[in-house]
Parts: C-alpha cells; structure tokens; sequence
C-alpha cells in the first residue's frame, strides 16, 4: 500500500510531496519555502525541509539512501557544496548527484529528489 503526504500543486502539476511504501520514501521537489536568499540560504532551506520530511515520516538523514541535487547554475556547486558538507553525516552520508538545468522558477536556485528506506516502521 503506498502513502501520500503533502499533496500540492504549488508548480500547477498535482502531486504528492512524500510517496512512500512499506519499505521506500520518495520525495519529490524539496525546495527552500522563499527565494529571497542566495544559493547557501536556500540549499540551507531546502536540506531542512527534507530534515521535516523525513520527520513527517518518523525518519531522519540516516535513512537516506541519495539525493538527486539540481542546481540552475553549476557556477553555484561549490557554496552548495559547502553547506552539504555541513549537513550531511560526515561517517554516513548519502549517496548524490548533482546536476544544472532550467528549474520551473527564475528565482529558484536548488532543487533536492531524496529517495530514503524506512527503518523505524510505519509513519505514525
């Protein structure tokens, strides 16, 4: 049976936030909640929104397996790069990509898909 949490349709395509199984949890399109900040502000904002997620799921980063990073400008790599290595477990870090492409916002930044496994059950 799948679950679906956070279902929006913030970008005009309905979709579920959070999709997960018994076993997996996928995310799509976590985001900062503002555009206002520079690329450090929003990777920032966007990592603590997956942190929520993952909550929302009775999870947290240990549970990650990858996180498929699109920037809108590789130019932006390494400040991203500097506050992943803040954030992610420096024994136990997920596997990544990293990608630039046009995102579906002018002013957005970052973008994160995170595919993580449940290993503390159900949601309650």
């Amino acid at each position: 049976m799948l679950e679906r949490h956070q279902i929006t349709s913030l970008d005009g395509a309905r979709k579920a936030q959070i999709v997960a199984s018994e076993d997996l949890i996928f995310m799509s399109g976590m985001q900062p909640d503002t555009t206002d900040g520079d690329i450090r502000e929003q990777m920032r904002a966007a990592l603590k929104n997956v942190d929520a997620a993952l909550a929302t799921m009775n999870e947290d980063q240990s549970s990650i397996f990858v996180i498929h990073i699109w920037l809108k400008d590789m130019r932006y790599f390494s400040a991203m790069n500097a506050v992943w290595n803040e954030w992610a477990d420096s024994e136990n870090p997920p596997a990544r990509t990293c990608v630039s492409g046009e995102l579906f916002r002018p002013d957005l930044l970052v973008e994160l898909v995170v595919t993580a496994c449940r290993t503390k059950g159900a949601a309650a």
